[in-house]
């Protein structure tokens, strides 16, 4: 309502809302307010009206996204653009009872060429804006907005397992390319994935790590930055690692003084930042070994934590022990590295030896189906573990 003195008023009482009193200057600003009021109250009152967008809008300003690691929050942020442009204006529910209308999307996606490659888009692409989705719908259930997150019952476009090893052929030229001294970037770089290799963590482990967190006497490493934000991990460093740390540490205490970073990488002059250490880029240090024909094209960082896990895989080591390096949520989480270890060198041994057992054992009950004494059974089997056989009386097969 309009007052007095040319001023407009708008008061708004609800049951179970606060009171809204407030005087604007114009009519227009004094709409627009009550507008915007009664869709925050309609929106509370019918969850179900609530769009894609508008969801995301609250989750984006939500303490759970602002607590997730600036990574993720870019990675959310940047995939669910066309997400939000094709799906945006529709309700949550709606989705949820016609899936159709995420697996059109998929579609599309899947067919869509990019500007900027001009190639189609990977099925890791769509599977990471599809996640974008499923992250923002779980938010939604939790504040009972929905009432089960459906994107978990929908599939999505699938990955390629990477299976890539690392030969010691290639590891000896990183160990090479870590020498020299005249391009001391590409050695750190080296270092960086000797490192991952000694240690089996994750890239962006030992991307953020802290000089802090390096216990030297104690021989161990505390990772804080672990993809379960929530658990803090401790590892044990041999004597590899030890000095692969060491030498990055001595190199890091010149060349980038005051850095609180093991590995480091410092802020390009466009950022508003730009005197900040950040954690070390090993994506462009992957990409100088390879330009520099220290490793193959194909190959990636994560390989060396592939190659740690499989070979303690293949040495026998238990999968809990492995996990409790590794920092892998669950030991079913490490049989995906488990694949293709059927010819490793172990492994033979290992079947050889069976099959030897099997042999032994059919043996022995070929000579005890001949007659064979107990006593003899057991000299021969003696005899076949490399042991020296007890004395026994010589008696002939048959009894006689």
């Amino acid at each position: 309502m309009q007052l007095p003195s040319g001023r407009w008023r708008v008061q708004l009482r609800r049951k179970g809302y606060p009171p809204f009193d407030k005087v604007f200057r114009s009519e227009r600003e004094a709409r627009a307010q009550e507008k915007a009021v009664r869709q925050e109250q309609a929106a509370v009152l019918v969850p179900q009206q609530l769009t894609v967008a508008e969801v995301w809008a609250r989750y984006a300003q939500s303490y759970e996204y602002q607590g997730k690691a600036q990574h993720t929050q870019k990675t959310e942020a940047s995939r669910i653009k066309p997400v939000l442009d094709a799906l945006g204006a529709y309700a949550l529910p709606v989705l949820e009872q016609a899936p159709h209308l995420v697996y059109d999307y998929i579609d599309r996606r899947t067919q869509h060429v990019s500007p900027r490659t001009k190639r189609k888009l990977s099925p890791s692409s769509v599977r990471l804006e599809v996640a974008a989705l499923s992250s923002l719908v779980a938010w939604a259930k939790r504040r009972k907005l929905v009432a089960a997150n459906f994107l978990r019952h929908i599939d999505r476009p699938g990955q390629a397992k990477r299976k890539r090893r690392v030969a010691p052929i290639e590891q000896a030229a990183l160990t090479n390319a870590m020498l020299d001294r005249e391009q001391p970037k590409l050695a750190e770089a080296a270092r960086f994935a000797l490192l991952l290799r000694a240690l089996g963590c994750r890239p962006g482990e030992l991307a953020a790590a802290l000089r802090a967190d390096v216990e030297q006497r104690k021989g161990e490493l505390l990772f804080r930055d672990t993809k379960f934000r929530k658990e803090l991990r401790r590892v044990p460093l041999h004597r590899e690692a030890l000095g692969l740390i060491d030498a990055q540490l001595r190199y890091a205490a010149e060349a980038a003084e005051g850095s609180p970073y093991i590995f480091t990488t410092k802020g390009r002059a466009r950022d508003a930042d730009d005197d900040r250490w950040r954690p070390y880029g090993y994506s462009c240090a992957i990409k100088r070994l390879r330009e520099a024909g220290v490793v193959p094209d194909d190959f990636h960082a994560h390989a060396m934590r592939r190659e740690f896990i499989s070979r303690a895989i293949e040495a026998g080591l238990q999968y809990a022990t492995i996990r409790k390096v590794t920092g892998h949520h669950s030991t079913q989480a490490i049989e995906i590295y488990d694949e293709g270890l059927s010819t490793a060198p172990e492994v033979r041994a290992a079947l050889e030896q069976h099959h030897k057992t099997v042999q032994n054992e059919r043996l022995l009950a070929q000579l005890e189906n001949m007659g064979a004494t107990p006593e003899m059974l057991e000299a021969f089997a003696a005899q076949m573990r490399g042991e020296k056989p007890k004395p026994y009386r010589r008696v002939m097969l048959g009894g006689k």
